[in-house]
């Protein structure tokens, strides 16, 4: 009897101090944050957490919603405790829900999407809703970006003229390159992205290499070949003013120019999402790395020092001298 009326005078206690939380600091008497991973591959599964501190005997509700609109709730109260709703894209395992988590399983790139949730107190009556997440299904790329130029071997002053095409994807693989170690600025490089057909049939050459002039950073293309802006914006389309993910893979296609001044180690990485820093984390990388070798200038022969006198027969004699003596002998004979 007497551990009872402590356990009630607790719940009691601390339904005060939280109801004196929530009234006096508003929306912020209560903590709510969805967790989840911002990518996930397709075919894989996620784990979506609410992380709140609402003591438990306290919690009646927590609701997992995708843009708004509900996929999951769990009420306290009720048998059995869950409830399931049907989303595009993934399906909710149950057996492995729990009052504050779920796993979206067999996921398609219709499930790319941003997602929340909100906890429910009966006593006092609120609801808190967490911010929401992004999360975007990915195809990894299947092999390494293939690297291709015109010739292994340079002479010093020449243009490397160096393509990289990346593995279809979905989103579009970024392309990054690396010199020699450093890390190129994406504006000396001109990249695009197509899509790949979706047919059965071996896979279509890509579209011509684009070029870049270094002096005026114009891009100029061949023919019929309509290059893209590299963005996320190309593997999504907007429906309803909320962007979805667009079935489909793409292939990045990225070119680079250089001078040859010397032993050139050339990289290129193709990640999801951008390359920003080598500290970054990424859902997905593949590289490839060529050598390019450089032959240096051949040392000409020193040229002798220029005799400011006449040029000399054979003889050693100055060819002026002896066309004069030519002349003298003709006029005595």
């Amino acid at each position: 009897m007497y551990e009872r009326d402590r356990r009630l005078l607790s719940i009691i206690f601390s339904t005060l101090l939280l109801g004196r939380a929530i009234a006096g600091r508003g929306a912020s008497g209560v903590r709510v944050e969805l967790r989840l991973e911002r990518w996930a591959a397709r075919g894989g599964s996620v784990r979506l957490r609410c992380e709140h501190d609402v003591p438990p005997h306290l919690l009646d509700k927590v609701v997992f919603l995708r843009a708004g609109t509900k996929i999951f709730q769990y009420i306290r109260d009720r048998k059995p405790p869950y409830r399931n709703f049907t989303t595009p894209g993934a399906v909710v395992n149950v057996a492995l829900a729990t009052e504050n988590s779920i796993v979206l399983q067999n996921l398609e790139a219709a499930a790319s999407d941003v997602y929340s949730c909100e906890v429910s107190l009966h006593t006092p009556i609120y609801t808190k809703a967490s911010s929401e997440k992004q999360l975007t299904v990915f195809q990894p790329q299947k092999h390494n970006p293939r690297v291709e130029f015109p010739r292994r071997r340079l002479h010093w002053g020449e243009t490397l003229r160096v393509s990289c095409t990346s593995a279809p994807a979905a989103p579009a693989p970024h392309i990054t390159w690396f010199v020699n170690g450093n890390k190129m600025n994406d504006l000396i490089a001109y990249s695009h992205q197509y899509r790949v057909p979706e047919r059965r049939g071996p896979r279509p050459e890509p579209p011509p290499v684009l070029s870049l002039s270094h002096a005026s950073h114009a891009a100029t293309r061949a023919p019929g070949c309509a290059p893209r802006l590299e963005t996320e914006a190309l593997s999504q389309s907007t429906v309803g003013g909320r962007r979805r993910a667009r079935a489909g893979l793409f292939v990045a296609v990225s070119e680079l120019q250089l001078v040859a001044s010397g032993r050139l180690e050339v990289a290129c990485v193709s990640t999801i999402p951008e390359f920003r820093s080598i500290h970054d984390t990424f859902a997905d990388m593949r590289n490839d790395t060529v050598i390019v070798e450089v032959l240096q200038p051949s040392v000409s022969e020193q040229q002798q020092p220029h005799n400011l006198t006449a040029p000399t027969s054979s003889a050693g004699r100055p060819a002026a001298a002896l066309a004069l003596l030519a002349v003298l002998h003709a006029a005595l004979s």
